[in-house]
């Protein structure tokens, strides 16, 4: 089972009935996992004795029909996205340096549907093995359902 698949599982297992249709036309969080991953493997360098360094902190940049769909879960929805982003880095072999971090932000200029993902090279010190970032607090309202994933 892949990445993305492990992901959708886990997000699912914290919701109950579907709740698909909260996201049409709107941007889906497995849209999102995909993009990170992209992003990952499009931003890593290559460094001395052959080590892959990726990018440990990730912004998510939504317009705002989307930031309010998915802002009842945001701090849910970045832990989870930072947990599929270490995986997919530790099973691609890449380091970073620190642990992963998923920023969800507004631009009031990006219509609904449409989003952009970002990256960069945190400070941490010394290259390691990706970390996933801490779990969100608990009492968060439960994530909707993913959906139609592949990885």
């Amino acid at each position: 089972m892949g990445v993305l698949q492990r992901f959708e599982r886990r997000l699912e297992g914290m919701v109950g009935l579907a709740f698909a249709r909260v996201f049409k036309g709107k941007v889906h969080p497995a849209e999102i996992a995909h993009a990170l991953q992209r992003e990952a493997d499009e931003q890593r360098s290559v460094m001395g004795g052959g080590r892959v360094l990726a990018p440990n902190v990730f912004t998510v940049t939504l317009g705002p029909s989307d930031h309010d769909n998915l802002a009842e879960w945001s701090e849910q929805l970045a832990a989870e996205l930072a947990d599929m982003v270490a995986e997919h880095v530790e099973s691609e072999g890449y380091q970073t340096f620190g642990d992963i971090e998923v920023h969800l932000e507004r631009d009031e200029e990006l219509r609904t549907g449409v989003f952009e993902v970002s990256s960069h090279v945190g400070d941490g010190g010394t290259p390691n093995r990706a970390q996933p970032a801490a779990a969100a607090p608990a009492g968060l309202p439960p994530l909707p359902p993913l959906a139609g994933l592949h990885g």
